[in-house]
């Protein structure tokens, strides 16, 4: 077998590379129980891990009182070929076209945790729509305290508010809440704000949101407060379905928007250095709005945006999109209902790839070192695509390739996500209520939890640092750590 590094600060798990004779129908957790007992580690005889039954039985002599001086067992999966064994080993072998006259190199790496509940938000008073979370270090007018919340979800609900959340170990407790919209927010995308340094001496956040009743505006996190920072008009003229932030190697700040047209803006950020004052955190997200808010409300100098280029891109509504890994946002990755998905060269305004699916594409996601992408869709499967663009001379124009992961949600699935450290993870939510945690190597999820009630809906997720956030049609912001 191949080693794997342990857990953060522990030794490196390895065991003898000599070859070893399993029984043709041992499965991940008799291998697991095989590598446990060559780290010396307790082995766990009758657990009951993994979605799979064991037909082998490997079981050490040592006695149960030996057995306590040795470090706990660990849950170990197992690659073979670079696909996850979900199988007896000579299947898995076989399925790969793998020789069984040698030795069959397998690599194992400790488990991914199943989601844990880890507290919820207080109920809200209309749905989830759309989640971004950022690390937003403004949250208090000190280092404690801003140490404290220093990942800041960000919610958008159906009664156009976005809310801001501080999640630390305390649980989820809300921060600031703004009315952005008078309709529901379908998007919402934020970002560290590096440009500045606030009277407490950090940064903040922009966040960024679009919404059913045509409006696309930013806000700027800071000391707890959202604060109005600019609107983008001239874009769009129906709902606003798909919003992108990034920042760019210079520093400046760049977005994208689709809507449900199929009319994709590109816009540049205005810099927070000047012009953002502070406001009360009901403050409204226009000019014209601001007239109706509270008498203490001080006045915020908001600039409007107009978009530097803008063109029909899509048939039908932009679902989802994301720019590209690695081209300082001249490139993006855009998911529609028209059943496709395309890469747009920004600076040129034109189209250099398109896929063409058989479904309409509910909701995308990146992964964060590469440019393969998961699509959600209402058949209840997660499709992945290649969607990485060859342009170096003498190279192939496009190496691209699409997987289907079985069906295993209930409903229409609305929402993807991947994992910001580990490429190969991803989560998705559904109309059926669950989120379902999923290794792109198998087929098969690694793990579901039922995050939302029976008869609730799943409408959007944020995936930070071993974290997920749940949203949904309960109106609660529900917390898995995993």
């Amino acid at each position: 077998p191949a080693g794997t590094r342990g857990p953060p600060g522990g030794e490196p798990l390895e065991v003898p590379s000599d070859p070893i004779s399993v029984p043709a129908t041992t499965r991940r957790r008799g291998l697991s129980a095989i590598v446990n007992h060559l780290l010396d580690r307790k082995v766990e005889k009758d657990a009951k891990g993994g979605s799979d039954e064991e037909s082998g039985s490997d079981s050490d002599s040592d006695s149960e009182s030996d057995d306590e001086d040795k470090l706990p067992s660990i849950a170990f999966d197992f690659l073979v070929n670079g696909r996850l064994l979900r199988t007896g080993i000579e299947a898995a072998a076989r399925r790969e076209g793998l020789s069984l006259e040698t030795a069959v190199r397998v690599h194992y790496f400790p488990a991914a945790r199943a989601p844990t509940a880890d507290g919820d938000s207080e109920e809200l008073p209309d749905w989830i729509t759309a989640m971004s979370s950022s690390c937003c270090s403004s949250t208090g007018g000190n280092a404690a305290s801003a140490a404290k919340a220093d990942n800041v979800l960000f919610a958008g609900t159906a009664d156009g508010a976005i809310r801001a959340f501080g999640c630390d170990e305390g649980g989820i407790s809300e921060l600031s809440t703004t009315g952005a919209h008078a309709g529901p927010i379908k998007c919402i995308a934020s970002l560290p704000d590096d440009t500045t340094t606030s009277s407490s001496g950090t940064g903040g956040c922009l966040v960024a949101s679009g919404s059913i009743d045509q409006t696309l505006v930013m806000h700027h996190m800071d000391k707890k407060k959202l604060a109005l920072h600019s609107v983008f008009s001239g874009g769009h003229t129906n709902s606003i379905c798909s919003v992108a932030l990034m920042r760019q190697s210079a520093g400046r700040a760049v977005m994208a928007s689709g809507d449900w047209d199929g009319n994709l803006s590109v816009w540049k950020v205005p810099s927070t250095g000047s012009g953002v004052g502070s406001s009360s955190s009901n403050n409204k997200a226009s000019k014209k709005k601001q007239k109706t808010s509270s008498a203490s409300a001080t006045a915020v100098e908001v600039e409007e945006v107009r978009p530097l280029v803008s063109w029909k891109a899509h048939a039908s509504n932009i679902s989802g999109m994301a720019y590209t890994h690695g081209s300082n946002g001249t490139k993006l990755i855009t998911g529609s209902w028209d059943h496709s998905l395309k890469v747009h060269d920004l600076e040129r305004q034109d189209c250099i790839l398109t896929l063409n699916g058989s479904r309409v594409v509910t909701a995308l996601g990146r992964c964060h070192n590469s440019d393969v992408v998961a699509s959600a869709h209402p058949d209840c499967i997660v499709r992945l695509w290649d969607m990485r663009v060859h342009t170096k001379a003498g190279a192939e124009a496009t190496s691209v390739s699409d997987t289907t992961l079985r069906p295993s949600h209930k409903a229409w699935v609305t929402d993807v996500k991947w994992s910001l450290t580990d490429p190969f993870v991803l989560a998705t939510t559904s109309h059926d209520g669950t989120v379902k945690v999923w290794d792109i190597r198998s087929s098969l999820p690694l793990h579901t939890v039922r995050a939302h009630p029976k008869g609730e809906k799943g409408l959007c997720l944020s995936y930070t640092d071993g974290i997920i956030y749940s949203g949904g049609s309960d109106c609660v912001v529900k917390r898995f750590v995993c």
